[in-house]
């Protein structure tokens, strides 16, 4: 099938499966399924800057489905969520001006693919090494970070520090909250992910939140990320909405399945699925990128996206399975 704005040539049936496939491991580890999407479709050959703007754009839609559901289960910290917007909005816009200044020098793509390369392998192996060692996720909750006063005209002295009892942070700065969001925000704007693959971790082990409110309070502001991402990169023409469209409806069921399945699954193996998942699709994007040095470039390509799409479907497969016998064990207990 012919998708017109991304002028490219590609099966819809896969985009059905991407769909699929991202809307379980959005709502199961609080990403928006940037990181794999965009790299996917970098895989399949779409340019780079079309992959950004409708990867981001099917992250929106994903993090809104999953982020209604966990908000359900309690899992949402919104004070903290929305001092993290703070700082992710204008960092998406400055990350979206730089990637047009990359595309217009022709360097967008290397660039693109070196940072997905180094932050999903870095990430990674930091978090599977970490689960392998069984170490606690930090204690960051307990101490004070950041500064404490700020003077203001005709105000006088005021404290920058808030409790944020949902994710279990007595005191922290709120100047530290923003310059995370911050962070994060400009990182997605720049590989067209919502920021949750890098942000979740953040925030079990800089920052200390438990495993499940990390998922939850991430997923809300992806859809901020996401929703100034899709509107930015779709001024410049660079969201395919077709394409955005066949992966979105199957997105919308799976991704409530993958959230349901995080009250069935401890925290350590969370950490340790996602640890892994992180160094695989580092590795396809990659490999992907090595092969337009080689010879056998096609062949490298078709290898890269068989890893990357196998291994997620695999691991959406392992979640279906634990959410339904977690349903049964549930249900006998009861």
């Amino acid at each position: 099938m012919f998708f017109p704005n991304a002028e490219i040539v590609m099966n819809p049936i896969m985009l059905v499966v991407l769909g699929l496939i991202v809307g379980t491991l959005s709502g199961f580890f609080g990403i928006g399924g940037g990181f794999l999407i965009t790299g996917s479709l970098l895989v399949l050959g779409v340019p780079p800057l079309y992959a950004v703007g409708t990867g981001i754009t099917l992250v929106m839609g994903t993090a809104i489905i999953s982020t209604l559901k966990h908000r359900q289960l309690g899992n949402v910290d919104f004070k903290f969520g929305f001092c993290l917007i703070c700082g992710t909005i204008p960092a998406v816009v400055i990350a979206e001006r730089l990637n047009q200044i990359l595309d217009a020098n022709d360097i967008a793509s290397p660039v693109i693919q070196g940072l997905y390369l180094l932050m999903l392998c870095g990430i990674g192996s930091f978090i599977t090494y970490d689960s392998i060692r069984n170490k606690a996720q930090g204690d960051a909750n307990t101490r004070k970070i950041g500064p404490e006063f700020v003077r203001l005209p005709f105000l006088g002295k005021r404290s920058l520090y808030l409790s944020f009892p949902v994710a279990q942070i007595e005191s922290m700065s709120i100047l530290v909250v923003i310059l995370i969001g911050f962070c994060i925000g400009f990182l997605a704007g720049l590989l067209g992910a919502g920021g949750g693959f890098i942000m979740m971790p953040v925030l079990i082990y800089l920052v200390g939140i438990p495993t499940t409110v990390a998922i939850g309070t991430d997923l809300m502001q992806v859809i901020v990320t996401g929703s100034l991402g899709t509107f930015l990169y779709a001024l410049s023409g660079k969201v395919d909405l077709l394409m955005a469209v066949f992966m979105l409806i199957p997105a919308f069921f799976l991704s409530q399945i993958g959230a349901l399945a995080t009250r069935f699954v401890d925290s350590g193996r969370i950490r340790a699925v996602y640890g892994l998942l992180l160094i695989v699709g580092g590795l396809a994007v990659g490999l992907e990128y090595f092969s337009e040095f080689v010879a056998y470039e096609e062949i490298l390509g078709r290898i890269a996206i068989i890893m990357l799409v196998g291994f997620s479907a695999c691991v959406s497969i392992w979640i279906l399975v634990m959410c339904v016998k977690g349903m049964i064990t549930r249900s006998l207990v009861d």
